[in-house]
C-alpha cells in the first residue's frame, strides 16, 4: 500500500523590506471568486485590517471577478506572506461556507514580482488600475469601485466603499505614487487623465494651474450612477 503523498510545502520567498511588490492571484480553474458587491466590500475590509496588523503598505489594488491585483510594500520580513495567507484562506472559507462546499478557491500560490525601478512601478500601477477598463467592466477606471483608482483621483489616503449594510475603509500609502507621477500632496489629482492616456497626462499639470480647477473626469466620485454602491475617498 503506497504512502499518502504529502502536500507541497509553502513557497519560500526572500522578501525585501520597504520594497514594492506586484502581488496577484486568480481563482482555481479561473472560477469566479467574488459573486456580488457585498463579498467585495467584506474582502476589502479584511484586507485593510490585515495590512495594518501585518505591517504592509498598500500602494494600489484592483479586485476583479476571478482574480486580484495588489501593490504591497512590506515593513517586516514575511509580512506579505502572512497577509495573503490569512486574506485568501479567510475568503475561501467564507465562500465555501456559503455554498457548503470544500476545496480550493484560489489557484495554487499567489504570485509576487519585485518592482525593480521607477518605470516598472509606474507601468505596474497603471496596469492594475486599468484592469476594469481592459475587461470592459467600466469605461473609466476611476469609476470602478473596487480598485484604488478613485482614491488616487481624489488624492486621498483613505478610500471608503459601501454596499447596503456593508462598508470598508482601505488605507493607501500615497507618497511613492505622488513622487513618481509628480502629484501634489493636496487637492484632486490628474490621475484620471493618466489612466486614459499616460502620454498626454504629463503636461496636464500646467493646464490645471491655468484654469484653476480639477478636470471634469475627477469630479462626481461619490456614488456614480452606474455603480450599485457608494464609494468615496477621504484623507486621514
Amino acid at each position: 500500500m503506497s504512502k499518502k503523498r504529502k502536500p507541497d510545502p509553502p513557497r519560500l520567498r526572500h522578501w525585501k523590506c520597504r520594497q514594492v511588490y506586484h502581488v496577484y492571484q486568480r481563482g482555481s480553474h479561473r472560477q469566479t471568486v467574488f459573486e456580488n458587491p457585498a463579498q467585495l466590500v467584506l474582502y476589502l475590509d479584511r484586507l485593510d485590517r490585515l495590512a495594518r496588523r501585518c505591517k504592509v503598505r498598500i500602494h494600489a489594488f484592483a479586485l476583479m471577478s476571478n482574480h486580484v491585483h495588489f501593490m504591497f510594500e512590506p515593513l517586516r520580513r514575511g509580512a506579505i506572506s502572512r497577509l495573503m495567507q490569512h486574506l485568501q484562506s479567510s475568503h475561501a472559507r467564507f465562500v465555501n461556507g456559503l455554498h457548503q462546499t470544500v476545496g480550493h478557491l484560489w489557484h495554487h500560490h499567489f504570485h509576487a514580482k519585485l518592482i525593480k525601478n521607477n518605470a516598472q512601478y509606474c507601468d505596474t500601477l497603471l496596469y492594475i488600475e486599468k484592469n476594469p477598463v481592459v475587461a470592459n467592466m467600466r469605461k473609466q477606471a476611476h469609476l470602478y469601485a473596487y480598485s484604488s483608482a478613485a482614491a488616487h483621483v481624489a488624492n486621498e489616503a483613505i478610500y471608503r466603499v459601501r454596499h447596503r449594510k456593508f462598508s470598508a475603509e482601505v488605507r493607501l500609502y500615497l507618497d511613492r505614487w505622488r513622487k513618481e507621477f509628480q502629484i501634489p500632496k493636496a487637492g484632486p489629482s490628474l490621475w484620471a487623465n493618466w489612466l486614459i492616456n499616460p502620454r498626454q497626462a504629463s503636461h496636464l499639470q500646467d493646464i490645471l494651474a491655468n484654469i484653476g480647477k480639477p478636470p471634469a473626469a475627477a469630479k462626481n466620485l461619490a456614488e456614480p450612477a452606474s455603480l450599485p454602491l457608494a464609494a468615496t475617498a477621504r484623507g486621514s
